[in-house]
Protein backbone atom coordinates (compact mmCIF):
# COMPACT_ATOMS: atom_id res chain seq x y z
CA UNK A 1 0.00 0.00 0.00
CA UNK A 2 1.47 3.65 -0.79
CA UNK A 3 -0.19 6.99 -0.61
CA UNK A 4 -1.94 8.33 -4.35
CA UNK A 5 -2.50 12.02 -4.81
CA UNK A 6 -6.32 11.95 -6.42
CA UNK A 7 -7.18 14.39 -9.37
CA UNK A 8 -9.82 15.60 -6.97
CA UNK A 9 -7.44 16.80 -5.21
CA UNK A 10 -7.04 14.87 -1.78
CA UNK A 11 -4.33 11.91 -0.74
CA UNK A 12 -5.17 8.68 -0.19
CA UNK A 13 -4.23 5.10 0.56
CA UNK A 14 -4.25 2.40 -1.83
CA UNK A 15 -2.61 -0.04 -4.33
CA UNK A 16 -2.24 2.35 -6.87
CA UNK A 17 0.20 2.25 -9.82
CA UNK A 18 1.55 5.63 -8.78
CA UNK A 19 5.04 5.70 -7.83
CA UNK A 20 6.71 7.85 -5.55
CA UNK A 21 9.92 9.21 -6.28
CA UNK A 22 12.05 8.33 -3.26
CA UNK A 23 13.38 4.92 -4.35
CA UNK A 24 12.38 4.70 -8.18
CA UNK A 25 15.97 2.87 -9.61
CA UNK A 26 17.76 2.76 -12.65
CA UNK A 27 16.34 0.22 -15.63
CA UNK A 28 13.04 0.36 -13.67
CA UNK A 29 9.96 1.23 -16.71
CA UNK A 30 6.19 1.91 -16.99
CA UNK A 31 6.11 3.97 -13.81
CA UNK A 32 3.68 6.38 -13.36
CA UNK A 33 3.78 9.10 -11.04
CA UNK A 34 2.54 12.65 -9.74
CA UNK A 35 4.85 15.56 -9.16
CA UNK A 36 5.23 19.32 -9.10
CA UNK A 37 7.76 20.45 -11.81
CA UNK A 38 10.52 22.59 -9.72
CA UNK A 39 12.50 23.16 -12.79
CA UNK A 40 12.77 22.90 -16.31
CA UNK A 41 15.32 24.00 -18.84
CA UNK A 42 15.60 23.53 -22.75
CA UNK A 43 18.88 21.71 -23.97
CA UNK A 44 20.05 21.64 -27.70
CA UNK A 45 22.18 18.33 -28.20
CA UNK A 46 23.64 16.15 -30.38
CA UNK A 47 22.83 12.83 -31.30
CA UNK A 48 25.39 10.16 -31.96
CA UNK A 49 24.57 10.30 -35.40
CA UNK A 50 25.42 13.54 -35.19
CA UNK A 51 21.76 15.31 -35.44
CA UNK A 52 20.62 18.32 -33.62
CA UNK A 53 17.94 17.86 -30.85
CA UNK A 54 16.29 19.51 -28.54
CA UNK A 55 15.63 18.10 -25.02
CA UNK A 56 14.15 19.23 -21.88
CA UNK A 57 15.85 18.90 -18.71
CA UNK A 58 14.72 19.90 -15.12
CA UNK A 59 13.80 18.53 -11.54
CA UNK A 60 9.93 17.20 -10.14
CA UNK A 61 8.96 16.40 -6.94
CA UNK A 62 6.83 14.61 -4.57
CA UNK A 63 6.55 14.92 -0.54
CA UNK A 64 8.94 12.11 -0.79
CA UNK A 65 11.79 13.12 -2.75
CA UNK A 66 13.24 15.39 -5.71
CA UNK A 67 14.07 13.40 -8.83
CA UNK A 68 15.70 15.03 -12.26
CA UNK A 69 14.10 14.42 -15.48
CA UNK A 70 15.14 14.11 -18.90
CA UNK A 71 12.59 14.40 -21.83
CA UNK A 72 13.05 13.66 -25.21
CA UNK A 73 10.03 15.37 -26.63
CA UNK A 74 8.94 18.97 -26.34
CA UNK A 75 5.63 18.80 -23.63
CA UNK A 76 3.96 22.39 -23.43
CA UNK A 77 3.11 20.33 -19.92
CA UNK A 78 6.22 20.18 -18.34
CA UNK A 79 5.84 24.24 -16.79
CA UNK A 80 7.44 25.05 -13.57
CA UNK A 81 5.33 24.96 -10.17
CA UNK A 82 3.10 22.80 -12.32
CA UNK A 83 1.43 19.42 -10.96
CA UNK A 84 1.53 16.84 -14.13
CA UNK A 85 0.71 13.43 -14.15
CA UNK A 86 3.11 11.15 -15.87
CA UNK A 87 2.87 7.88 -16.85
CA UNK A 88 5.10 5.16 -18.59
CA UNK A 89 8.09 6.54 -18.12
CA UNK A 90 11.52 5.08 -17.15
CA UNK A 91 14.46 5.25 -14.85
CA UNK A 92 17.96 5.79 -15.91
CA UNK A 93 21.40 6.72 -14.19
CA UNK A 94 22.57 10.53 -15.15
CA UNK A 95 25.65 12.09 -13.27
CA UNK A 96 25.60 9.03 -10.99
CA UNK A 97 21.93 9.98 -9.83
CA UNK A 98 18.39 8.17 -10.67
CA UNK A 99 16.18 10.44 -13.09
CA UNK A 100 12.78 9.71 -14.50
CA UNK A 101 13.07 9.61 -18.56
CA UNK A 102 10.03 10.85 -20.22
CA UNK A 103 9.83 9.57 -24.09
CA UNK A 104 8.21 9.93 -27.48
CA UNK A 105 5.15 7.07 -25.93
CA UNK A 106 5.31 8.66 -22.16
CA UNK A 107 1.65 10.71 -21.17
CA UNK A 108 2.00 14.01 -19.58
CA UNK A 109 -0.96 15.62 -18.26
CA UNK A 110 -1.99 18.69 -16.05
CA UNK A 111 -3.56 18.27 -12.72
CA UNK A 112 -5.48 21.34 -12.92
CA UNK A 113 -7.13 21.08 -9.38
CA UNK A 114 -3.94 20.38 -7.54
CA UNK A 115 -5.35 21.13 -3.56
CA UNK A 116 -3.79 19.48 -1.33
CA UNK A 117 -0.53 19.05 -3.25
CA UNK A 118 2.44 20.13 -1.58
CA UNK A 119 3.14 23.37 -3.07
CA UNK A 120 7.17 24.48 -4.63
CA UNK A 121 8.12 26.46 -1.27
CA UNK A 122 7.79 23.11 0.25
CA UNK A 123 8.79 20.92 -2.11
CA UNK A 124 12.01 22.94 -2.97
CA UNK A 125 13.33 21.97 0.76
CA UNK A 126 15.52 19.17 0.33
CA UNK A 127 14.57 16.04 2.77
CA UNK A 128 16.54 14.28 5.47
CA UNK A 129 17.64 10.84 4.51
CA UNK A 130 19.06 7.85 6.15
CA UNK A 131 22.41 6.96 4.07
CA UNK A 132 20.67 2.88 4.42
CA UNK A 133 17.77 4.25 2.70
CA UNK A 134 19.52 6.17 0.21
CA UNK A 135 22.33 3.78 -0.35
CA UNK A 136 19.43 1.04 -0.79
CA UNK A 137 17.67 3.26 -3.40
CA UNK A 138 21.18 3.97 -5.32
CA UNK A 139 21.65 7.23 -4.75
CA UNK A 140 19.33 10.67 -3.68
CA UNK A 141 19.02 14.28 -5.27
CA UNK A 142 19.30 16.94 -2.72
CA UNK A 143 19.49 15.71 0.45
CA UNK A 144 20.48 16.27 4.11
CA UNK A 145 22.30 13.44 5.75
CA UNK A 146 23.92 13.90 9.63
CA UNK A 147 26.50 11.39 10.55
CA UNK A 148 30.03 11.35 11.90
CA UNK A 149 33.23 10.96 9.77
CA UNK A 150 34.93 7.91 10.31
CA UNK A 151 37.45 8.36 8.32
CA UNK A 152 40.14 10.52 7.01
CA UNK A 153 42.67 9.21 5.14
CA UNK A 154 45.45 11.29 2.47
CA UNK A 155 45.89 10.22 -0.90
CA UNK A 156 47.75 11.41 -3.64
CA UNK A 157 45.72 13.62 -4.73
CA UNK A 158 43.09 14.69 -1.95
CA UNK A 159 42.00 13.35 0.74
CA UNK A 160 38.94 10.79 1.79
CA UNK A 161 36.31 10.98 3.91
CA UNK A 162 33.68 8.57 4.91
CA UNK A 163 30.63 9.77 6.72
CA UNK A 164 28.45 6.89 8.93
CA UNK A 165 24.85 7.78 10.21
CA UNK A 166 24.81 4.11 12.21
CA UNK A 167 22.38 2.62 8.96
CA UNK A 168 25.25 2.69 6.38
CA UNK A 169 28.29 4.99 5.09
CA UNK A 170 28.93 6.92 2.05
CA UNK A 171 31.96 8.49 1.39
CA UNK A 172 31.93 12.29 1.19
CA UNK A 173 33.54 15.08 -1.21
CA UNK A 174 33.21 18.89 -0.07
CA UNK A 175 32.43 21.76 -3.20
CA UNK A 176 33.97 24.26 -0.52
CA UNK A 177 37.84 22.99 -0.33
CA UNK A 178 38.94 25.32 2.27
CA UNK A 179 36.45 23.38 4.87
CA UNK A 180 38.65 20.34 4.26
CA UNK A 181 40.76 21.27 6.93
CA UNK A 182 38.55 22.11 9.63
CA UNK A 183 37.37 18.81 9.10
CA UNK A 184 38.39 16.06 11.38
CA UNK A 185 37.39 11.83 12.38
CA UNK A 186 34.28 11.61 14.68
CA UNK A 187 33.53 15.16 14.11
CA UNK A 188 29.27 14.59 13.87
CA UNK A 189 28.17 16.46 10.66
CA UNK A 190 25.06 17.59 8.57
CA UNK A 191 25.86 17.59 5.29
CA UNK A 192 23.26 19.14 2.12
CA UNK A 193 24.08 17.30 -1.59
CA UNK A 194 23.51 14.69 -3.99
CA UNK A 195 24.48 11.20 -3.15
CA UNK A 196 25.74 9.89 -6.44
CA UNK A 197 27.04 5.86 -7.60
CA UNK A 198 30.42 6.27 -8.65
CA UNK A 199 33.40 3.81 -9.25
CA UNK A 200 34.51 3.77 -5.44
CA UNK A 201 31.16 3.68 -4.50
CA UNK A 202 28.27 6.35 -3.01
CA UNK A 203 29.65 9.39 -2.79
CA UNK A 204 27.37 12.43 -0.98
CA UNK A 205 28.29 15.57 -3.12
CA UNK A 206 28.14 18.06 -0.32
CA UNK A 207 27.28 21.58 -1.38
CA UNK A 208 26.46 22.67 2.66
CA UNK A 209 27.93 21.73 5.29
CA UNK A 210 27.18 21.99 9.29
CA UNK A 211 29.75 21.19 11.50
CA UNK A 212 28.39 20.94 15.47
CA UNK A 213 28.41 24.25 16.86
CA UNK A 214 28.62 26.11 13.40
CA UNK A 215 26.26 27.55 10.96
CA UNK A 216 25.33 26.22 7.42
CA UNK A 217 27.97 27.31 4.74
CA UNK A 218 25.41 29.20 2.68
CA UNK A 219 25.41 28.75 -1.41
CA UNK A 220 22.51 30.29 -3.44
CA UNK A 221 19.43 27.89 -4.28
CA UNK A 222 19.61 28.73 -7.97
CA UNK A 223 23.32 27.82 -8.77
CA UNK A 224 22.81 24.65 -6.87
CA UNK A 225 19.57 23.77 -9.03
CA UNK A 226 21.59 25.11 -12.11
CA UNK A 227 24.63 23.00 -11.87
CA UNK A 228 22.15 19.22 -11.90
CA UNK A 229 19.92 20.30 -14.72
Amino acid sequence: MQREYEKHGFFSFSSSRNRELCCVKHGESEINTVCRVLNVSRKEIRTKEGDKKIIFRGIIADDTAKLPFVSWTEREELVKDTVVQIENASVKRWKGLPALYIVENTNVSVIEDDIGFPGYGELIKPKKRSIGEIVGCEGAFDVIVEGNIITISAGATKRTRVLDDGTGAVFIELRDKEEEGRIYFGMPVKARGNVVDSEKGYVLMAEEVKISGETFIITEMNNFLCKYT
